[in-house]
């Protein structure tokens, strides 16, 4: 294992012996050290695969404006997490949570908090990342000794769910958020009733919905006999008047064009949903 490049006295880009670039952390591990240098790996306390030019820039830019411990402790949550929500994280998230800790710290430093509009919608939606969040800001407590708001669990989260959901970026995962909210409301006010929000029904239906979103985002269409649709509208009478409802606005509100076959796909799931006891 070779030094590329040395960013402080314990965070190096390394390339291993699979000839593949690293971001090692550990004390000492950049100490007088120079491209081409071996590193002692028994040095290293963690390492990150960062697979683009463009996360290097980003971390050599954190790595100037932010503390080292605010990396470790980003790292640490980053690795309970992967324990406790079992996934993989992409090379963006080390950026991304540690440039949050560091302005959260900031923020606490000077009696500053506010939440997400979100925030409610995170905790019905995304109760397991919510919950491991809750569980980091504790950590951060413990760590830095400041009063963590718990509200700042639904930023912490957000951070997670952008990660391992479908790769895309903040804004995107706040809107995914914001329409799938907007669809349950249309839902419950349907058919008159609250469901459970922890049941496999409700998780799929969910599901659904993302990838259903995904789908509009990406323009890309989906195929079925468009002639079962009649067949669904008269069976499923309900659960179809409440699909028109929700296409009708998401095509109103975001100009999407929602053909007939996810009308039909969001039909069944409705039916399925709206018949769970």
């Amino acid at each position: 294992m070779k030094i590329v490049k040395v960013f402080n006295n314990n965070v190096s880009l390394v390339l291993n012996d699979d000839h593949v670039e690293e971001i090692i952390m550990g004390k000492g591990v950049g100490f007088n050290k120079y491209e081409g240098d071996l590193i002692d790996q028994g040095l290293i306390e963690k390492r990150f695969i960062l697979e683009s030019d463009k996360s290097l820039t980003q971390l050599q830019s954190l790595l100037d404006r932010i503390e080292m411990d605010d990396i470790e402790l980003a790292s640490d949550i980053i690795q309970r997490a992967e324990q406790a929500l079992g996934f993989q994280p992409n090379d963006s998230i080390l950026l991304t949570l540690t440039d949050h800790i560091s302005f959260m710290l900031q923020r606490t430093r000077r009696n500053e908090t506010f939440r997400t509009p979100l925030e409610w919608d995170i905790k019905q939606l995304y109760t397991k990342e919510y919950s491991f969040a809750l569980e980091a800001v504790q950590l951060i407590q413990e760590r830095t000794g400041y009063e963590i708001p718990k509200q700042e669990a639904a930023f912490i989260a957000l951070h997670f769910i952008n990660t391992y959901t479908f790769n895309h970026d903040m804004e995107e995962t706040m809107l995914y958020t914001k329409i799938i909210q907007n669809v349950v409301d249309i839902t419950k006010y349907h058919y008159g009733r609250e469901f459970d929000e922890t049941s496999l029904d409700f998780n799929r239906f969910v599901t659904h919905i993302r990838y259903f979103i995904k789908r509009q985002l990406q323009q890309a269409q989906i195929s079925s006999d468009s002639s079962i649709v009649k067949v669904v509208a008269a069976k499923y009478p309900q659960d179809y008047q409440c699909a028109l409802k929700i296409t009708n606005f998401l095509e109103q509100t975001y100009d999407w064009q929602i053909g007939k076959d996810e009308l039909l796909y969001l039909s069944i799931h409705l039916n399925r949903l709206s018949t769970t006891k």
